[in-house]
């Protein structure tokens, strides 16, 4: 074959997507993705009530109530509103930072808590409660196309992508998210611990209008390092909010 000849075999076989195994053209930007599947999650400013249930084998359920106010660029505020025990237990992210401050704990000083750790002994993680954007924390890549099973749609064609974490803050080395493809709907969320190692999977389920589009309101967390332990977060309501003040988010008023 010519000269000639190699250069139009070159470009027809780029045209076709034959350039090599990894070719993606056809594949979508990670990082507007990423985005995308958190404006799917969470509208930008919010109210919402959420109902936890967390079984784990041999004990009795522990549900727990709590709100969440959530205002962009300030954060979330969360109250517990239920079990009578630790209702009034309230929590604030500031600065990425998530403080709480019980009233029955006796002290005055609000309580500084990791974000990898266990949110109230569930098997969310305190960021995966209080965080309602992968974006501050994690970096998009798309990886390429699944087929995966779901209990709501069945068979479905899905993007893979991969958030990686950009701040020492994160509380996950990354995390592998599931979207399907057309309406871009969050599936399924494999979190890896910073070592590597599988950590948390969670399924979204149960479509419905909320907040002025379609949304998962129910959220199935699997904590690997407790054996048969699961926690159902369950968004029993959402309203978008435009009214939120700026001193909910006062590290003062945590403790008041």
């Amino acid at each position: 074959m010519n000269r000639a000849g190699l250069c139009l075999f070159a470009v027809l076989g780029l045209s076709l997507g034959l350039a090599s195994p990894g070719f993606s053209a056809d594949l979508p930007d990670g990082s507007q993705l990423l985005a995308q599947v958190d404006a799917i999650r969470f509208p930008e400013n919010f109210f919402a009530r959420i109902t936890m249930t967390t079984v784990s084998p041999g004990e009795t359920d522990k549900v727990m109530t709590l709100d969440n106010t959530h205002r962009k660029s300030f954060g979330s505020f969360l109250e517990i509103q239920a079990p009578a025990r630790s209702k009034g237990t309230k929590m604030l992210t500031q600065e990425g930072t998530l403080w709480m401050y019980n009233p029955k704990s006796g002290s005055t000083k609000p309580l500084r808590l990791a974000p990898r750790d266990s949110f109230q002994g569930s098997s969310f993680s305190n960021s995966d409660v209080s965080k309602t954007s992968f974006t501050e924390e994690y970096a998009g890549t798309t990886e390429g196309e699944d087929t995966i099973e779901t209990v709501e749609f069945g068979t479905v064609k899905a993007w893979r992508l991969r958030a990686d974490a950009t701040t020492p803050e994160a509380a996950y080395g990354h995390i592998i998210l599931w979207v399907r493809q057309g309406d871009l709907l969050p599936l399924k969320f494999d979190y890896y611990a910073k070592s590597g190692l599988l950590f948390r999977q969670m399924v979204l389920s149960e479509y419905k209008q909320l907040a002025g589009r379609i949304r998962a309101t129910r959220l199935e967390m699997t904590s690997l390092d407790k054996k048969g332990t699961k926690t159902v977060l369950h968004i029993d309501r959402m309203d978008l909010r435009d009214d939120i003040p700026d001193t909910l988010y006062n590290l003062t008023n945590l403790t008041k």
